[in-house]
């Protein structure tokens, strides 16, 4: 589940220490366009009632359940500009976003 590229986890923790103390990274689902989902990332004190609880690459990351799955091939990165970025995940199929 979510490779994390070394330049993200650094990247990540230098957001993080901008953050009140103990805040992680939170993926989850988030509504998408015509109706259907996508992965989102936030930042969390605290895990969600759902969440499952996981540490990669020095990282706390809180990832609630329904993410999971969506994550089995996903690889996190910098992208051109230096952000986070998400790669790997699924595409949608058909519909208006397609």
């Amino acid at each position: 589940m979510l490779e994390i590229k070394d330049e993200a986890a650094e990247k990540l923790k230098e957001i993080l220490k901008e953050e009140k103390a103990g805040s992680c990274l939170r993926i989850f689902m988030a509504p998408g366009c015509c109706g259907g989902s996508t992965v989102a990332m936030d930042i969390a004190e605290k895990p969600e009632k759902e969440d499952i609880v996981v540490e990669k690459n020095g990282l706390k990351l809180y990832i609630h359940k329904d993410a999971v799955p969506q994550l089995e091939k996903a690889s996190m990165d910098l992208d051109k500009t230096g952000g986070i970025t998400m790669k790997g995940l699924p595409k949608a199929e058909g519909g208006c976003c397609g």
